[in-house]
């Protein structure tokens, strides 16, 4: 039977949690708990509804840093009061991988440059979280992303998605907050759409997802799509 770096997530009511927790819907949406055992957990949903905060707090709560990078790393950064926000539910294995997050890449990438040969400061931002992927996701640990697909084509998306396919077919468990249609097709994955009135979409298909089916009413019409969102934002 396959193990798991993290086996649940449930919302907590901790002296020291942050106030404003209960104003996001993806902490709201925790009542009951997630089951994350699973080798590919997707997180989605619109702005605002909380996937990147909840993946953080994941990851804090892992003893990743909040900034991001290889479990273990020391990068500056104040104490996260997220993990007070929630509990997490721990599997047997000791705890290694990565925490990638777009929004605090250029320190991370930092890091990576001091300990690797390549310099990702050469590369495009899209191209250094896929090389990030690429060199330092292997073996049986725990991956989170937050919305890896920043910066990548839709066929580098494609890339991406084959990586992490081969990740998890390796041994390793992935929690992944996206908005990528092409993400949300990772054979095997476990989609949950959060929205924003605090509810949770669990086990639907890509198809299902609003961000496949935005994409899928644009390509039907694009012209038609453009026209209307001019007319409706227009002054």
């Amino acid at each position: 039977m396959r193990k798991y770096h993290v086996h649940g997530y449930r919302r907590a009511f901790h002296p020291q949690a942050p106030a404003w927790v209960d104003d996001v819907p993806a902490f709201r949406a925790l009542r009951d708990g997630l089951d994350l055992r699973r080798p590919i957990t997707l997180f989605t949903g619109e702005n605002g509804v909380g996937k990147s905060t909840l993946l953080e707090g994941i990851a804090v709560s892992c003893g990743f840093n909040a900034r991001g990078g290889a479990f273990g790393e020391e990068m500056s950064g104040r104490e996260n009061p997220l993990r007070y926000a929630a509990t997490l539910l721990r599997g047997p294995l000791a705890m290694n991988g990565h925490f990638l997050r777009a929004e605090a890449h250029y320190e991370v990438a930092r890091e990576y440059n001091r300990t690797h040969d390549t310099d990702l400061y050469t590369l495009s931002h899209g191209e250094s979280v896929l090389r990030i992927v690429q060199d330092s996701f292997h073996g049986a640990g725990l991956f989170l992303l937050d919305e890896p697909e920043s910066g990548l084509s839709l066929i580098r998306q494609m890339t991406l998605l084959a990586e992490l396919h081969q990740i998890a077919e390796a041994g390793a468990q992935l929690i992944i907050a996206t908005h990528s249609p092409v993400l949300l097709a990772l054979p095997g994955a476990r989609i949950l759409e959060f929205t924003a009135d605090g509810g949770i979409l669990e086990n639907i298909g890509v198809e299902e997802t609003t961000a496949y089916r935005a994409l899928r009413d644009f390509l039907a019409d694009p012209h038609g799509i453009a026209d209307y969102m001019v007319d409706v934002t227009g002054p």
